[in-house]
């Protein structure tokens, strides 16, 4: 297990220990009001209840975004550092802080409202969650140092970052209205919001794996594509090297080796070779 993967495992250790505290509090609700009398019943709220299912589904995407990271950093020119480990378990403390405060206690009487626990955390609920996106704008940028020498060349040149970074921006903004008093239409709004935010960033998940593997998305893994901008000749049909009829014709006369020595045009460094002639990969003679 290389450095990355250690700290990502605590990363989900931590946020696992959180999330089962979570879990272990919605399962003694759902038990009280299985076995307790109707008076007795703890109150369900649907704000408390969306939120957390809001938060379960953003962490849980965390997850996947740092599998990513890990083969950046099997690149023998990144090192993880210090500052890498602190900023990643200052996300991981913030999303522990956030599961706690979604875990409704019972109050003074023994009973257990979870109305009146949701009123309470608004404020501490949008503080903590803004938190955590800045948190984790702050653990992109040092992972960009890591691997690329920059803290901003990854949010510069990988359109999956750039959609995080606004995607952390927007939860931001959606999570403003709670430091205000409470009020029905605009909790509303909140909530379907970011219940909104979370199922698109659920569908566009694949996308972003597939950004960071097929930057043109034309099917065919970066390793293997010769022709990077495929995406610009999209109405055609690529190879297996990723490329386009369109792309290998540079002339644009209908042929796509116009010295017919078996080097496409697109990359024949001699376009101009005799006939007959043996020529090497970039098309220029072996001598």
């Amino acid at each position: 297990m290389d450095n990355f993967e250690y700290l990502t495992v605590s990363y989900v250790l931590i946020t696992g220990i959180g999330m089962s505290r979570l879990f272990i509090s919605l399962g003694t609700i759902v038990e009280e009001r299985a076995v307790l009398e109707d008076e007795n019943k703890p109150k369900l709220h649907w704000m408390l209840t969306t939120w957390t299912l809001l938060l379960i589904a953003i962490i849980s995407l965390s997850w996947h975004a740092f599998y990513k990271w890990n083969l950046a950093y099997e690149s023998p020119t990144a090192q993880l550092s210090p500052f890498s480990t602190l900023s990643l378990t200052l996300l991981a403390g913030c999303f522990y802080i956030l599961m706690e405060l979604h875990s409704p206690e019972a109050s003074e009487d023994g009973k257990v409202d979870m109305e009146r626990h949701f009123l309470l955390i608004r404020p501490h609920l949008a503080f903590w969650l803004t938190a955590s996106m800045i948190s984790m704008i702050v653990v992109f940028l040092s992972f960009s140092h890591d691997v690329t020498g920059s803290y901003t060349e990854v949010y510069r040149s990988n359109t999956a970052a750039q959609l995080g970074l606004v995607t952390n921006l927007v939860w931001i903004l959606i999570v403003t209205p709670l430091y205000f008093p409470a009020n029905s239409v605009r909790d509303l709004a909140v909530v379907l919001t970011g219940f909104g935010m979370v199922v698109g960033m659920t569908l566009a998940t694949p996308t972003y794996s597939m950004i960071e593997d097929d930057t043109d998305l034309d099917g065919v893994h970066n390793d293997s594509d010769m022709c990077d901008d495929s995406d610009t000749w999209f109405w055609e049909e690529v190879d297996s090297f990723g490329c386009t009829f369109s792309q290998y014709d540079v002339n644009s006369n209908g042929m796509i080796d116009d010295d017919h020595d078996g080097v496409y045009d697109r990359f024949d460094d001699c376009p101009n070779t005799d006939e007959g002639v043996t020529v090497n990969e970039g098309g220029c003679p072996s001598e």
